[in-house]
């Protein structure tokens, strides 16, 4: 699931200007270090994510209108390649989020990697954000200090 979610991603940074595919770059350092940390035993830290803290992430993944103009939306083909593409990233991370909460719970069903658990949910929502900054067709998300 991780090899495939490297994949969309890379895909989606061949269709990006610039700003999108350096948000798409993050994400799939990330994405990277998730397996790094996986295979080295080690604690993965996120301490912000383009920009944003976890709560920022949430916040504005919850309440895109408040952000963005944008209400919560479901992606259509009129919303062009982009979205669609970013779309599929966001369908690859959320599989590997599922394939994550499998492969990391014991055999009481407790999860002993919450922090990768909780690193994929973060990078969904981080993708749709982008999605929704892309929809908005707003030019004031671009001057937004996290985008610099």
């Amino acid at each position: 699931a991780m090899d495939t979610l490297e994949a969309e991603m890379i895909l989606a940074m061949i269709e990006a200007d610039k700003r999108v595919s350096d948000r798409l770059s993050e994400l799939l350092a990330l994405a990277r270090r998730i397996i790094r940390c996986d295979v080295l035993e080690e604690e993965l830290r996120v301490e912000k994510l383009c920009g944003l803290t976890e709560n920022e992430i949430r916040t504005r993944s919850h309440r895109p209108q408040d952000f963005y103009g944008v209400p919560h939306f479901m992606p259509e083909y009129t919303d062009g390649v982009l979205i669609a593409r970013l779309n599929r990233v966001r369908c690859a991370v959320r599989e590997a989020e599922l394939y994550a909460v499998d492969a990391f719970s014991d055999r009481d069903g407790r999860l002993v990697r919450s922090d990768i658990i909780r690193a994929l949910n973060r990078m969904s929502s981080m993708v749709y954000i982008l999605m929704i900054e892309i929809k908005s067709g707003d030019e004031k998300w671009k001057s937004q200090p996290w985008r610099n």
